[in-house]
């Protein structure tokens, strides 16, 4: 750049500079359109993304310099720097390689002790022992199930791991913190500071005595107890993946990958975080994986600020149009012109992306203990993705200049006679605005099209970058629309016939705001039509495995007097002659519930897991109160079979030569008995029943297994319980444990008015606040029409209906493309895969996860009704409402 040119965008910037601080609303609203999306994906980007090496670890290392665990038997392993595993063939020699242990891992393992573990490291050093496992607990509510791990949290090498926010920290055996994240799971005081629970088989007392927010690594510990709560043994033997049982090292220099090698060769898993602290950032991939399925987003956000920052550019182009004219006369060029209106686009990007930026970094900084709590767990280390947050910086920088460009190009056509003489420019007056790019809109109107509904069942990411195509299309399609959309005003009254053609002559102007629109409304129909057709089939399928009219009362994890306290509860509200069914579960004979599920004996291998009556049915004990409930009718044949102690089955394809091998397993995991193998009967059932099988408690008990009670049921043929009896029955239940769960089946009605509340919300604040600025642009271009109207005699209200019928076309033409744009994105949303689908029992006792009669998509009518109808007629209103109606008499002007 030559020296004369850089000093003439040094006084471009400088005149820019001046006029922003003239105008300070408009400064300010431009920053705002700028500045905000700039800030809302800095924020999402720091505050919302993982965080590196937040969850890969198997223990969180906190201010330890490494975590140790092993066996004798391992001698010879390798592993990579994380201590990860893969099969035992592979044998890698680099610290990202991967774990081989070696394969008598498996058999008896003699675990290293804490002085075994000390003599190996260097001199100085110091261990505590820390271990981890899954655990049975009874509360005063009933009883629960988590990760319970024991480490002195006191300890300086515990620091980072964890942040207490309630009571203090255990300081003796039988003292314990409870996690944040289990107690907003339920938000119930079972857990709570002050109570004692009674933890596994033995119910060694453990009392809660603070609150704490733990780091991730793996799965969140429900509690984390004080070293010599819980027998070591208790945790099982010893694991490297799961660092069931291991050690924290505080060594006086860094443990280093040799030294990490040297304890391989002994039998020790080692994660040194010297090692991991000098390794390249492997989670690169990931975060730029985040990256570019953002870039669709980003990519919209971007066109949504040029289409809505374009228009005031624009006024402020056409408010300069005199400064332009002298500039001119005094001997500046096109191009002089052109770069003094590009230097607004220059400045007030600029600025508002470092404003935007440095307001979501602080934002997301903030944010973050609140966003840790509300999560139930650490983030890890605060850390800004400076790459991400410059990206989206300069986008915004480049949304700044494209915004402007349009206005700079309009700057450089400027006629200096016309408007020092008060005169419209002839261009102008000619219409020599083009009509856009038709053929160039219509190619990428079809091809984005056809990409969404390509992308229907794949990725949302794909869809989101189909519909950008599609809008890019229509943007360029935009100025035509406006045209064809004029022709069919010829017959419409004075002031919408005047605000079409208005529309047409200055496309400039009006094209950018109706595309402004038409992208808002694009995104909130697609965000309606896939959120309503998530709730319609929630609402249609979620809950619908019972009998309409059923009252059940689940919780299998009460203890036996809760249960008797939860049936004289329900008993109470009922008839006397109304049976209560009960089903029960399979159980150990310590009472510990178990997971069921049938064996192919071919291969060896489960086919269709039995969870438990809270879950989608199962495996359940009871008489032939139950069977008439699960099969929908009286069947002697199965009444027979069940008190022959055979097992009742509703999907009889599973039935090999008369029996039906069941494996059973442990909901707290360890050894898991042995499979039982027992005689069955196959039952089609007539109606939709719960369980997919039912046996009899003297089989159970025969076969040397207890039961639990699961679930009690209010069979709408014996009775159908009103929703007022249902209401008191389950403020009863909740006023004597918060882990049981009272439900009426009724049929659900989609319930979306919260979510299109919020949709409307955002509708009106998008919709209303471009037009806005449009239509005021509009006014202010249209000020010679309205004066000369004055000046033949119009009326004063004739000024109010103009600016309403300029409101009206924008928002109009917005919409309605906005809304037919949008339903394809979001079909294409609504029929996504769905990462955890709804598990359906047929009355067959076969499961599916989709059911046949799935609904297709719902249309929220109400939104688009909104759209198309309320919303232009409500900016028209708004137009008017706040024009002046007085029309000003025309200037005389010198010839």
């Amino acid at each position: 750049m030559s020296p004369i040119r850089a000093s003439g965008v040094r006084a471009a910037l400088r005149i820019s500079r001046r006029n922003a601080l003239r105008s300070r609303w408009r400064s300010t609203l431009i920053l705002a359109m700028i500045g905000l999306p700039v800030a809302l994906a800095v924020f999402a980007l720091t505050a919302l993304f993982p965080r590196p090496g937040s969850d890969r670890q198997h223990f969180p290392i906190g201010q330890a310099d490494a975590v140790v665990t092993g066996a004798h038997e391992w001698a010879g392993l390798t592993q990579d720097a994380w201590g990860n595993g893969v099969p035992a063939q592979r044998v890698p020699a680099q610290p990202d390689s991967a774990l081989r242990v070696p394969a008598q891992r498996d058999g008896a393992r003699r675990p290293f002790t804490q002085a075994e573990v000390t003599a190996l490291l260097a001199p100085g050093s110091r261990v505590i022992p820390v271990a981890r496992g899954t655990f049975r607990y009874l509360t005063p509510q009933g009883y629960d199930t988590g990760e319970i791990r024991q480490v002195d949290l006191r300890d300086p090498m515990s620091r980072g791991t964890f942040r207490l926010t309630e009571g203090r920290l255990p300081a003796t055996p039988g003292e314990a913190v409870v996690s944040a994240e289990r107690l907003n799971r339920d938000d119930d005081p079972a857990v709570a500071p002050g109570v004692t629970l009674l933890v596994g088989e033995e119910r060694r007392p453990v009392r809660v005595v603070g609150v704490a927010l733990f780091a991730m690594a793996g799965i969140e510990p429900a509690l984390v107890t004080f070293p010599g709560s819980l027998p070591a043994d208790a945790f099982g033997p010893v694991d490297p993946e799961l660092m069931s049982r291991a050690w924290l090292v505080d060594s006086p220099r860094p443990v280093t990958w040799a030294d990490v090698r040297r304890f391989n060769a002994r039998g020790l898993v080692v994660v040194s975080g010297a090692v991991i602290d000098r390794l390249p950032a492997d989670e690169s991939y990931a975060r730029v994986s985040d990256l570019v399925r953002t870039v669709p987003w980003i990519a919209i956000m971007l066109l949504e600020v040029v289409l809505l920052a374009g228009p005031a550019f624009a006024v402020g182009r056409l408010r300069r149009s005199r400064e332009f004219a002298l500039v001119a006369v005094q001997g500046g060029s096109p191009a002089h012109l052109r770069t003094i209106a590009l230097a607004d686009g220059l400045l007030f990007g600029v600025a508002a992306s470092a404003l935007g930026a440095a307001l979501g970094g602080v934002a997301a900084r903030l944010a973050t203990p609140l966003l840790e709590w509300r999560a139930g767990r650490l983030f890890g280390p605060f850390q800004v993705p400076w790459v991400a947050v410059t990206t989206v910086a300069v986008l915004g920088v480049v949304a700044g200049l494209l915004a402007a460009l349009a206005p700079a190009v309009a700057a450089g056509r400027t006629d200096p006679v016309a408007v020092l003489s008060g005169r419209r420019e002839r261009g102008r007056e000619r219409g020599r605005e083009r009509a856009g790019r038709p053929l160039l809109g219509i190619v990428l109107v079809v091809s984005g099209t056809a990409a969404t509904i390509a992308s229907a069942g794949h990725d949302i990411a794909w869809t989101a970058t189909s519909a950008l195509v599609t809008q890019l299309g229509l943007v360029a399609l935009t100025p035509a629309i406006i045209a064809a959309a004029a022709r069919l005003a010829a017959r419409l009254p004075l002031p919408l016939r005047f605000a079409a053609r208005d529309a047409v002559r200055n496309r400039g102007r009006t094209a950018p705001a109706v595309a402004a629109v038409m992208t808002a409304v694009v995104a909130l129909v697609a965000v309606g039509v896939a959120g309503d057709s998530e709730i319609a089939r929630r609402s249609a399928f979620g809950y619908t495995l019972a009998p309409a009219g059923t009252l059940q009362v689940s919780g299998p994890d009460l203890t036996p007097d809760l249960w008797d306290r939860v049936r004289s509860a329900v008993r109470e509200e009922l008839p006397a002659r109304v049976p209560l069914i009960e089903a029960r579960m399979l159980a150990t004979g310590s009472g510990v519930p178990l997971n069921a599920f049938v064996v192919d004996v071919a291969s060896g291998t489960s086919t269709v897991e039995w969870y438990d009556a809270t879950g989608s049915g199962g495996l359940l004990v009871g008489d032939e109160n139950l069977l008439r409930y699960v099969l929908r009718r009286d069947d002697p044949g199965a009444v027979a079979a069940l008190h022959e102690g055979k097992l009742v089955v509703l999907n009889p394809d599973v039935i090999r030569q008369g029996q039906v091998r069941i494996g059973l397993s442990r909901v707290t995991g360890g050894e898991a008995p042995p499979p039982l193998t027992l005689p069955a009967a196959g039952v089609r059932a007539t109606g939709q029943g719960w369980a997919r099988a039912v046996i009899s408690p003297e089989a159970a008990a025969e076969n040397g297994y207890g039961t639990v009670t699961a679930m009690l049921v209010v069979d709408p043929a014996d009775f159908r319980t009103p929703s007022a009896t249902a209401d008191r029955i389950a403020a009863k239940v909740e006023r004597i444990t918060g882990m049981a769960t009272v439900r009426l089946e009724t049929p659900e009605v989609p319930d979306d008015t919260l979510f299109l509340v919020v949709l409307s919300i955002a509708a009106a604040v998008l919709v209303l606040g471009m037009t806005s600025v449009a239509t005021m642009l509009a006014a202010v271009e249209a000020r010679p029409d309205l004066e000369t109207m004055s000046a033949v005699g119009a009326a004063p209200r004739v000024k109010r209906a103009v600016v309403a019928g300029q409101a009206l076309v924008i928002a109009l033409l917005g919409s309605v493309t906005g809304v037919l744009a949008g339903l394809a994105p979001g079909i294409a949303a609504a029929r996504r895969p769905v990462p955890y689908p709804t598990v359906f029992l047929r009355t067959d006792g076969v499961t599916t996860a989709v059911p046949a009669d799935a609904p297709a998509i719902a249309i929220p009518w109400a939104l688009i009704g909104l759209l198309v109808v309320g919303l232009p007629l409500l900016a028209a209103l708004g137009g008017a409402a706040i024009t002046r109606s007085r029309l000003p008499l025309p200037r005389r002007r010198a010839t």
